[in-house]
């Protein structure tokens, strides 16, 4: 298991499965059979098709519908529907390559809580992830834009609240049709744990970063090599730093005007600036030391994050 953070991409030329699949664009208590396009490895079994459910849910035959081998950010989940609110949802999925190798994408695409959308005063949150299914068996779950702040359906400390007052998550790991393997990602975004035992299943407390990233590569794999496209246009500067901190693009056609962000350990913004050199250099001597995060958006959309440490 790694995780780390980058880009996040939303995906196009795609099949949405609420516009295209279903006669209606609602996601609570649906399923929907994905073909992969190839034969997906996992754990000692090949498959061809993966169930998906509304709320992140997966399995696989010849898997009981009722036992998830998949656990994403899974919440109670549905598109918002509310008039007023003007926010496009979608569940959608594409068969892609990176390299030489065919994915799987599947995303939920500016998505709400269910009891929040549905009820007395639906608020205008939003979360958009991905789960990527690599057919030498790697599945990736990459987040983009998530914005709870409005809703009340949602603490760090609980997860997703339903209005019974449980929790549904979110839950971010994988587990074999026995539940005698299985890893689970938890803690926080700045202390992340891994949870190989049953019994020891916990929920991910915090709201993953934008760009980040959770990889469960087969034990089969000795170097898993992935290619993220978002991240070969440009590099940064080593860390830790002192006084100023630069990213490079590797080509020209790549920049334009382009936007760096500086957030603190509480998602405060602390420092912002544009620029559109090939080169350029950040001063951060105004920032106190501590730990950083620098989000980088080019004229192309393209978005990243980098961890960054000030001395």
């Amino acid at each position: 298991m790694s995780w780390g953070n980058a880009g996040y991409d939303t995906l196009t030329d795609y099949t949405s499965i609420l516009y295209d699949i279903f006669e209606e664009p609602l996601i609570e208590n649906t399923e929907v059979d994905i073909n992969f396009g190839f034969n997906f490895p996992f754990f000692d079994d090949e498959f061809s098709v993966v169930t998906m459910d509304g709320s992140g849910y997966g399995y696989f035959y010849p898997t009981m519908p009722s036992d998830y081998n998949l656990f994403m950010f899974a919440g109670d989940f549905e598109s918002h529907t509310v008039s007023g609110l003007h926010i496009f949802s979608d569940w959608r999925y594409k068969l892609d390559t990176t390299g030489d190798k065919k994915i799987l994408k599947v995303e939920w695409r500016n998505i709400g809580l269910e009891d929040d959308v549905f009820g007395e005063h639906p608020t205008d949150h939003r979360i958009n992830y991905q789960v990527w299914f690599y057919e030498n068996g790697i599945i990736e779950y990459h987040f983009g834009e998530i914005n709870l702040l409005n809703t009340p359906f949602y603490t760090k400390a609980n997860g997703f609240i339903g209005s019974d007052g449980d929790s549904y998550g979110p839950w971010i790991g994988i587990l074999n049709e026995d539940a005698s393997e299985l890893y689970f990602m938890a803690g926080t975004n700045f202390d992340v744990s891994v949870i190989t035992e049953y019994e020891l299943m916990d929920i991910f407390h915090d709201i993953p970063l934008y760009g980040r990233y959770f990889r469960f590569t087969p034990d089969e794999l000795e170097s898993a090599e992935t290619v993220n496209p978002t991240m070969n246009a440009f590099t940064f500067s080593s860390n830790p730093v002192t006084d100023e901190f630069e990213i490079r693009f590797k080509d020209e056609t790549s920049i334009g005007k382009s936007t760096v962000q500086i957030f603190n350990l509480t998602g405060e913004l602390v420092q912002s600036e544009s620029f559109t050199d090939i080169n350029q250099k950040f001063n951060i001597t105004s920032l106190s030391p501590g730990i950083y995060f620098v989000r980088l958006t080019t004229a192309d959309s393209i978005m990243a994050i980098q961890k960054l440490i000030k001395k």
